[in-house]
């Protein structure tokens, strides 16, 4: 009898191990799906040239998730200014491309955001962003291409003013296959947020455009981004962006 009861006090010990360790791990595999959001990031870029020194750029730009659809989306206006490029050289490698902006040593740009979650989300927010940036190209060997751009938000999230500085390193290498070309990059890019005091946001971005001509750009690119101020620490989003060329 004394056994009896021992192996069954050890089969409810053991069962009750294995409820523990299955509960554990299924809280710790939720916390990680909350801690986490997995998005796509659709976009359509629009320029419009208005002489040798200046642009038109339209942007209109949505967030898919798999739980809620479409959960919000951006349109946007802005205007390019640049200046003449830092060597002729550089120039002339690059003329036939389908974005100038590559021609040019200095690029600002000057615009408006205005963005709204969809009714159907479950964070309801309307915000106004005037931003102005600025961005500065250098060419080395291989035709490596580095940009480094600094923008400022200066956001109104539900008519409260909370402006953000971002800063972003880029790398990226066009290769001519033919009468297209292909264009690789890399980027990592930090945010500043007067709330916190602190750099609070750190992305990083790998991806591909592919100009079928000098009007017409696909991209897509990958996303990873690390938050430290909010609920969801880690985005991992997929981004397919058309751009469309007008001279």
């Amino acid at each position: 009898m004394l056994t009896r009861r021992v192996k069954r006090q050890t089969n409810s010990g053991r069962n009750a191990s294995v409820a523990i360790l299955f509960n554990a791990g299924l809280f710790a595999s939720m916390a990680t799906a909350q801690e986490t959001s997995n998005e796509i990031w659709p976009e359509l870029n629009t320029f419009v040239k208005l002489n040798e020194h200046a642009r038109l750029f339209l942007l209109g730009s949505g967030t898919r998730t798999k739980e809620q659809g479409y959960s919000d989306g951006t349109l946007g206006v802005h205007v390019d200014l640049f200046t003449s490029p830092l060597f002729k050289v550089r120039l002339e490698r690059t003329a036939q491309r389908a974005d100038v902006a590559r021609n040019k040593f200095l690029q600002f740009r000057i615009g408006y955001l205005y963005s709204r979650s969809a009714k159907s989300s479950s964070t309801q927010f309307s915000e106004h962003t005037p931003t102005v940036e600025m961005s500065a190209r250098f060419y080395f060997q291989k035709q490596l291409l580095i940009t480094g751009r600094v923008r400022n938000d200066l956001r109104f999230v539900d008519g409260v003013f909370t402006p953000r500085l971002r800063y972003r390193q880029k790398l990226e290498r066009t290769m001519q296959l033919g009468r297209t070309a292909l264009t690789p990059y890399a980027h990592a890019e930090a945010f500043y947020d007067w709330r916190y005091d602190a750099w609070h946001r750190f992305r990083y971005t790998a991806g591909a455009e592919w100009e079928l001509n000098r009007r017409v750009v696909l991209e897509g690119y990958y996303v990873r981004q690390r938050e430290n101020r909010s609920s969801t620490k880690y985005l991992n989003a997929a981004g397919v962006v058309f751009q469309l060329y007008f001279r």
